[in-house]
């Protein structure tokens, strides 16, 4: 049996959090550093920044929110300088090839709230100059493009204007935290494929957060990617979530014909409670082994794990120089 597993994960907060807490990437005691990661076998990771709420996870002021963004970006490229043995920003495809090339881990950047730049369709430029090569539409509130999880609201004309210009400059949209039916408005106008960062199976687990069966397959047939969501009430329903509901997501997902189109997106630093026996980055190389001593076979995991995400970077980072 395999020691260690090669892994691209959709979404971590871990940016956010080193800005926060003022850790360090090099070595802390979050759920993601750099010392932890080379206990894989690869590790590339987009880096998602979430600056959009108070501790109370209330919704700041728009300037405010911003600022915190801001403050946060530099704090990480501060960081990746520092590391610059270790890893490597990636800003289209040909970065992700040299960061392989190099045994460093590829490095990206996605919006989780895009509160921060005003949800203004005219500063996505701006964002993709920062590094940014992804975006949700919402987070845990109503905002001027669409309604999250849990609401009625759809995609807004602003949030259409969102969308175009995102897939203009190829940036990805991502739908976790979306509302159904502005997943339906977004389904019906999208021109690229889209991404559920880090998004369950509602069959499964029964939670607005999670996708329906009717999504995914929208999803697969965009030719989008599905990222496995680890916070443990978004596995299981009631009591304490293991491996075993991890795999039951990943199963019902397969069945579902998503063998292309499943990934990982932990939610790591950006959730509390994570199954029995995952405790960081690291953890994957557990998590692999588990699915595969229980039955699962070997390409499959390591096409979740890294080879699905890693085929459609190469797809469809193609575009992703400023200027589209």
């Amino acid at each position: 049996m395999r020691e260690r597993f090669p892994v691209f994960d959709l979404h971590c907060d871990t940016a956010t959090e080193l800005f926060q807490q003022q850790k360090d990437w090099a070595q802390n005691d979050l759920h993601v550093d750099l010392e932890r990661a080379e206990k894989l076998l690869t590790h590339h990771q987009f880096y998602a920044f979430c600056c959009v709420y108070d501790q109370n996870a209330q919704p700041l002021p728009e300037a405010l929110a911003e600022e915190k963004f801001l403050g946060a970006l530099s704090n990480f490229y501060t960081h990746l300088e520092r590391h610059q043995d270790k890893v490597r920003l990636c800003r289209n495809v040909e970065d992700l090839i040299a960061a392989a090339g190099a045994g460093k881990q590829g490095v990206f950047l996605s919006l989780e709230g895009p509160e921060v730049i005003g949800c203004d369709p005219d500063r996505l430029e701006e964002l993709k100059e920062m590094g940014f090569l992804m975006t949700t539409l919402t987070w845990n509130f109503p905002n001027a493009l669409a309604g999250p999880n849990g609401s009625d609201q759809g995609l807004t004309d602003r949030g259409r204007a969102f969308v175009r210009r995102a897939q203009e400059l190829g940036i990805l949209i991502d739908v976790s935290h979306l509302s159904d039916q502005a997943f339906r408005d977004l389904a019906d106008i999208t021109a690229a494929p889209i991404v559920a960062s880090h998004s369950n199976s509602r069959a499964v687990c029964n939670h607005s957060r999670n996708l329906s069966d009717e999504q995914f397959k929208v999803i697969c047939n965009l030719g989008g990617l599905v990222g496995l969501n680890l916070y443990a009430p978004f596995l299981k329903e009631e009591g304490q979530a293991d491996f075993s509901d991890v795999k039951r997501h990943l199963e019902h997902f397969l069945e579902l014909g998503g063998k292309h189109h499943l990934a990982l997106g932990g939610d790591l630093d950006g959730c509390g409670v994570l199954p029995t026996g995952f405790s960081g980055i690291e953890s994957y190389n557990d998590l692999g082994r588990y699915l595969m001593e229980s039955g699962m076979e070997e390409l499959t995991v390591n096409n979740i794990f890294n080879n699905n995400t890693v085929r459609f970077a190469m797809q469809h980072l193609q575009r992703s120089r400023v200027g589209g």
